[in-house]
């Protein structure tokens, strides 16, 4: 993105927040690189922090020690105690107001609005206007305090097939809002999400024919026909894996075959599978239990 492009809707809230709370920041997505989420790890040095309508889903991890906090939303104020892993989610369409007894330490996360809009039509067939996320205040959901942890990882210990992951994030976290946070109860009306043979055999092909790029969700599903949110679901519908541990597994699997080619170094077979050498010895190791050298010594046995 360049410079003096106007940073995406959930950048702009990030930097909204880091700016009210006097944010020291500890960690941060990178912009260019994630489209439909961003993500940060942050102390806060404000303890009066007024936030205009931060315009798109947003919820708040304590990952510090426990602290006093006070919401205010449409002049109501609701107050209590926020342990580790405690979590917040705040409204987009409303100013709001935390006091807090102390500085702290917290994660939050940012998604894309027009993603959610399109995992509500196509998920529950609403209207994205009718559909909104409930704010909550101090309760424990493990799913997205998962999200949260893995994002940071992510940030922290970026990898080289880390794009196609992050896509996957956002749409799992999308889903959960709709199903867990919203003002509507939609669990019964979920679809079930079905692909074409043909769509499915045109998904796969592409990914046989795109290991050593940087695939993306949004090419995968281009290359079916279908729509983003879509093909996320149906394609582990039919496969039984999400894209991202498929496209994992089939890069592996031409690793397996290249190996036996010895006039390849173990570097041009991690690239020529789209990872890099490094990351592609531990995945290896954790898939077949041994390092690529080694398996390449075994098959050199007499």
């Amino acid at each position: 993105m360049a410079d003096n492009a106007p940073a995406r809707p959930e950048w702009a809230a990030l930097q909204h927040v880091h700016k009210a709370a006097n944010a020291e920041v500890a960690l941060i997505s990178p912009q260019k690189d994630w489209d439909n989420v961003a993500a940060t790890r942050f102390r806060f040095e404000n303890v009066d922090v007024r936030l205009q309508a931060l315009g798109v889903p947003v919820y708040g991890v304590n990952y510090g020690p426990d602290m006093q906090l006070e919401r205010t939303l449409h002049g109501r104020r609701i107050a209590g105690c926020g342990r580790a892993g405690h979590l917040s989610l705040l409204p987009p369409d409303a100013d709001t107001r935390w006091v807090f007894d102390k500085p702290g330490d917290v994660v939050l996360v940012f998604l894309n609005r027009t993603l959610f809009g399109r995992a509500i039509e196509e998920s529950v067939d609403r209207d994205p206007r009718s559909v909104e996320i409930v704010p909550k205040f101090i309760i424990r959901d493990l799913v997205l305090e998962r999200i949260a942890h893995q994002l940071l990882r992510e940030v922290s210990d970026p990898r080289p097939d880390g794009r196609l992951r992050i896509e996957e994030i956002a749409q799992m976290l999308a889903a959960h809002f709709i199903e867990a946070h919203s003002n509507q109860e939609l669990r019964q009306e979920r679809k079930r999400y079905i692909m074409a043979p043909g769509k499915l055999k045109r998904a796969e092909e592409f990914i046989r024919s795109k290991l050593e790029t940087d695939l993306s969700l949004q090419d995968i599903a281009d290359a079916a026909g279908m729509s983003i949110f879509h093909f996320a679901k149906a394609f582990k519908f039919a496969t039984g894996l999400s894209p991202y541990k498929y496209v994992k597994e089939q890069r592996l699997r031409y690793a397996r075959t290249l190996l036996h080619d010895d006039r390849l170094s173990i570097r041009q077979v991690a690239l020529a599978v789209g990872f890099s050498p490094s990351y592609f010895t531990a995945e290896f190791k954790a898939r077949m239990g041994m390092t690529p050298r080694k398996f390449r010594q075994v098959l050199c046995m007499q």
